[in-house]
């Protein structure tokens, strides 16, 4: 269901990012390799390849950060959302865990997906490894090993780390279920639910069992040179996507909440819209209209017109299917604007993070808005002609971004758009004086 096309009073504003990626450990360091054109892109260990082809990934960068005993997806959760909230100016350095908000906790909502679960920890108990040491740090009780592995084990274990006592949701919507659970986040916002909203999810699939159902469909890449141009987004030679792993938090906050504890937001949620393909389980429609009618929902409901529209994140998964039908739509929605705005694939430098993608991709684009920068798309040596939109290939481009659309398609047919622009505030947040 998408959401009403009436533009609420209360503005939504994002003043916290966690970020994890492959190409760095926290926000500023995955966005400088961003900007920088870096790929996470390399090959992964033997017991993921398959039929003598080696595979690639993009797999966490670890230099700073260690995995937990409660596995890399809730890791990746449970460090993104500390430095979140410690980037929003929400943590009192002085309470003890659990009260440590400077905020009503009644009022703060907690959304977390994890899309398919813990996929690592599901596969530790398919080994028969139910052993304290290497499942969890509570009571050796079979529900606590089993709770790892759940899609809303990110959720509750944020709000319960934190004290968040207001609503504690797990959106799942396959690769659309970050981008769900933010413009949910701030939907509970607009309709007074909360004053804030911690939003996101994380992904770490990179296993046996899903990397080979991947195979088997025929969406991987291939990989049979260099690692770094494995992915390659709107390009004639792509051959699908890398999986990638990492995850994002944002904090959602109500503006005027934000602007009472003098906190500058990275942009606004202006509105977004949900919605479903309703076609077949893993491929799009070939009919773009209904794509293009969401991306119209979501400019109505945001109050921003195509014109205004300086970048688009693209979902941009490099398959052979669904990237003409993603610019199509595009160019349906958008009209004649669809060949002046600026695009890129994130997907090209960080993998495809499957249910993280959303929330790290929208993480981004708030960051390309505060710094006035398009990341690029790497490997767009030859864009295919159905894919004629500008893709900024190849290198990054410094230009004013008043507003921006981010783009999930998950398999299933869940659709999500979400429109960013620049906060109202008097003035965006320095990018050379970070709040965490």
């Amino acid at each position: 269901m998408s959401p009403s096309p009436t533009p609420s009073a209360a503005k939504v504003v994002v003043t916290g990012i966690g970020l994890w990626t492959g190409l760095g450990v926290d926000r500023e360091s995955t966005w400088s390799a961003l900007r920088a054109g870096c790929s996470a892109a390399r090959p992964l260990a033997e017991a993921l390849s398959a039929g003598g082809r080696p595979a690639v990934g993009c797999p966490l960068l670890e230099d700073d950060r260690t995995i937990g005993p409660q596995g890399r997806t809730l890791s990746i959760v449970e460090q993104t959302a500390t430095e979140a909230l410690n980037d929003a100016r929400l943590i009192s350095r002085h309470a003890e865990p659990g009260r440590a908000l400077i905020v009503d906790s009644d009022r703060v909502a907690t959304l977390i997906g994890l899309s398919k679960g813990c996929m690592e920890n599901f596969a530790r108990l398919a080994r028969g490894g139910r052993d304290r040491a290497e499942f969890a740090d509570g009571p050796a009780d079979s529900w606590i090993w089993e709770h790892l592995c759940w899609p809303n084990a990110g959720a509750s274990r944020v709000a319960a780390r934190h004290g968040l006592r207001g609503p504690c949701l797990a959106p799942v919507a396959a690769c659309a279920t970050g981008l769900v659970a933010v413009l949910q986040g701030a939907e509970l916002i607009r309709n007074g639910v909360c004053d804030v909203a911690l939003a996101g999810s994380a992904d770490a699939s990179l296993q046996p069992l899903l990397l080979g159902a991947f195979r088997r469909m025929g969406v991987l890449a291939r990989s049979d040179g260099d690692p770094t141009q494995a992915a390659r987004p709107w390009d004639q030679a792509r051959s699908g996507f890398v999986v990638g792993e990492g995850g994002a938090i944002l904090v959602l906050e109500r503006a005027d909440h934000a602007q009472a504890r003098g906190v500058l937001p990275y942009a606004e949620v202006a509105g977004g819209a949900l919605g479903a393909d309703a076609y077949h389980e893993t491929t799009m429609n070939p009919d773009p209209a209904g794509l293009a009618a969401l991306i119209g929902r979501a400019l109505a409901q945001s109050g921003v017109s195509a014109s205004e529209l300086d970048y688009i994140n693209v979902h941009g998964t490099a398959t052979r299917i669904n990237d003409p039908i993603e610019c199509r739509a595009l160019r349906l929605a958008l009209g004649p604007h669809a060949d002046r705005v600026a695009c890129s694939a994130n997907k090209s430098q960080i993998g495809h993070l499957l249910g993280a993608a959303g929330a790290v991709e929208l993480a981004i684009t708030c960051l390309a808005i505060r710094d006035g920068f398009v990341p690029p798309t790497l490997n767009l040596n030859d864009p295919d002609p159905a894919c004629d939109l500008d893709g900024t290939p190849h290198t990054g481009r410094a230009t004013p971004i008043r507003s921006a659309l981010k783009l999930s398609i998950g398999f299933g047919g869940h659709l999500a758009a979400a429109l960013l622009r620049q906060p109202e505030t008097p003035a965006r947040r320095p990018r050379e004086q970070p709040y965490g």
